[in-house]
């Protein structure tokens, strides 16, 4: 990213927000996923830069961001909208565990124009085994972290989470994953796709997934979109769940032509 140094934005409680941005142009912010921060999408933003101001924010409790206890999902709400607020008439991206945070601040907050959701609904692969929630819990109570962040995992994915640049960063805040995955949980429990208070979600909803995980993800969006009033389903041809990292290019070839069809921002 070309912009080193952090921008900052203060939540409804208090707690500081970090988040960077490079480029010009329309802005579009990066509500990450579980277990990563920021700099695991800057593949992504350095494509998305190309024509737009792309901005990526930490989640609460991980890299550049405060933390305020007791943690509770709705609080990473407000910090999506308070980013959104400083950054003004913004598109939300919200990758896999961020997409209720950034869902919730497009009902919210005035200053977000829509949003766009990467494989970041219910579905049948966002529940998590208890067992695994369970291991995961009781490795970070000994202080095995990096035991904590690869439990449940083949010898080949450890392989392949050791060749990640951030790994050692994502091993640090694997204690958050617990919190982070009985917020989810609790969300979707509260919030069930049949909802009648996602009919007055009024402002664009783009669902993109992979080709990858269709089978599993493609009828859950269907469902939410259905009850969405203005919603797009789409399928990206030839990627993964972690196209951020393994396909940016791809993944940006699709979300410009959204923010494009939304116009020039108004004005703040």
């Amino acid at each position: 990213m070309n912009e080193e140094e952090p921008r900052h934005a203060t939540s409804a409680d208090g707690t500081r927000i970090a988040y960077w941005c490079a480029g010009h142009g329309d802005p579009i912010l990066i509500v990450h996923g579980l277990g990563s921060t920021h700099r695991a999408y800057e593949p992504l933003v350095e494509e998305l830069s190309k024509g737009l101001m792309a901005c990526a924010m930490d989640r609460r409790g991980r890299g550049g961001s405060g933390d305020t206890l007791p943690y509770a999902l709705e609080r990473e709400f407000e910090d999506v909208a308070a980013v959104a607020e400083q950054l003004g008439r913004v598109v939300l991206l919200g990758y896999s565990f961020g997409g209720p945070a950034a869902i919730e601040a497009t009902r919210d907050s005035d200053a977000v124009r829509g949003v766009i959701l990467f494989e970041a609904w219910a579905s049948p692969l966002s529940e998590i085994p208890a067992e695994i929630t369970a291991g995961v819990e009781h490795l970070v109570s000994l202080g095995r972290y990096e035991d904590a962040f690869n439990f449940g995992d083949s010898p080949e994915e450890i392989d392949q989470s050791r060749q990640l640049p951030d790994y050692a960063e994502r091993v640090s805040i694997v204690h958050l994953t617990p919190r982070e995955i009985h917020g989810w949980e609790r969300y979707w429990q509260e919030h069930p796709m049949d909802d009648e208070r996602w009919g007055t979600l009024d402002k664009p909803v783009l669902f993109l997934m992979s080709d990858e995980n269709r089978e599993g993800i493609l009828p859950p969006a269907q469902q939410l979109a259905d009850h969405l009033p203005q919603a797009t389903v789409r399928i990206l041809e030839g990627i993964g769940h972690r196209a951020y990292r393994e396909a940016p290019d791809v993944l940006a070839a699709a979300i410009r032509p959204c923010i494009e069809s939304l116009g020039e921002p108004e004005p703040a």
